[in-house]
């Protein structure tokens, strides 16, 4: 399949497994929570992983892992890399940023962010099916494009310049863009003017941070939020 033929229509997240997922998630919240009450609401992102871990007993294609790692952007809970392989099949790995969540977690919060970025992974999923093994085999990703860039002697900047031009992510993030839109006050208004709620739109400021308003990537981002808002 053609890149053009699958980038035509708006691909929706995978509901079925997020269903599935969501149940792990609220488990964990509750059992979490707990654990704060009788640790003196002290966070253990460590126990965080293992209770969403322990709580995944039918086993679907997902792992949660910890990384004390300093993040570049400090509001960075959570990120996420979805996998998909002809025999071994799709799966997600979440990394729970564990200097970012510490003394900031919050439950609801915490699973608004999770939720909408499996969402997003699982559009990704949709598009490799899509694709299939022949294309995928040769295929290189904008972000794999950009870490070849960055290493031979471009920048961070080159590297997500070339990561968020991609047209898979492209279509991804505008799903978490009108996620984030009708959770504003203003959702309509939002839509029409995403500049004026910059600040309350992390994924059209990250975009902003590298394109400029009128780049045709950004107007690719707003026609695929259009189609989700809209959904």
């Amino acid at each position: 399949m053609r890149l053009h033929e699958l980038l035509e229509a708006r691909i929706e997240p995978d509901q079925d497994f997020l269903a599935q997922l969501e149940e792990i998630v609220d488990d964990s919240i509750e059992e979490y929570q707990e654990f704060l009450e009788e640790n003196n609401d002290i966070d253990d992102i460590d126990e965080l992983e293992s209770i969403l871990n322990s709580n995944n007993v039918d086993e679907l294609p997902i792992e949660f892992v910890t990384d004390h790692n300093p993040r570049k952007d400090p509001n960075e809970w959570i990120s996420a890399v979805a996998d998909w392989d002809e025999k071994e099949g799709k799966s997600i790995t979440i990394y729970l940023h564990a200097k970012n969540l510490e003394k900031v977690y919050g439950p609801k919060s915490f699973k608004n962010i999770l939720m909408r970025m499996l969402g997003h992974e699982t559009i990704h999923w949709t598009q490799y099916d899509k694709m299939g093994a022949k294309v995928l085999n040769n295929y290189k990703s904008g972000y794999q494009k950009g870490v070849i860039k960055k290493a031979a002697g471009g920048t961070e900047r080159d590297l997500m310049r070339s990561y968020l031009r991609d047209p898979h992510e492209l279509m991804a993030y505008a799903h978490d863009l009108a996620g984030e839109m009708k959770e504003t006050d203003n959702p309509e208004e939002a839509l029409r003017n995403p500049e004026k709620y910059k600040a309350e739109l992390p994924v059209y400021e990250r975009f902003r941070e590298i394109f400029p308003s009128n780049a045709k990537q950004l107007r690719q981002l707003l026609k695929y939020t259009v189609d989700y808002f809209k959904a």
